[in-house]
């Protein structure tokens, strides 16, 4: 059993770059309220300010973040299907935060 999940956390720390193109990670400005949060059909798991989930829907990196802040807060890195938010986007997405 052991050889089992010691394969298949290899084989998941290999397949990282298809996480990128598929999953999401960010890092909020103070830690989640809540562990979990199902956003636009994506199940996020946070643990203490860095939030993740392995898929997600394909929409503009700008307007996800937004939704995402929405829910759980101001963003300090928010990386969407491979793509890195620049500083002006996560300006841009904290203006959806709560407070």
């Amino acid at each position: 059993m052991r050889i089992f999940v010691t394969a298949l956390v290899a084989a998941s720390a290999l397949s990282t770059g298809a996480f990128a193109a598929e999953g999401a990670v960010l890092k909020l400005k103070a830690p989640a309220k809540a562990p979990t949060l199902i956003q636009d059909g994506a199940m996020w798991r946070c643990n203490g300010d860095i939030c993740a989930a392995p898929q997600v829907k394909s929409l503009p990196v700008g307007r996800a973040c937004r939704k995402v802040a929405a829910e759980l807060g101001a963003i300090a890195t928010f990386n969407y299907r491979g793509e890195e938010l620049d500083a002006a986007g996560i300006a841009d997405c904290n203006t959806a935060a709560k407070p």
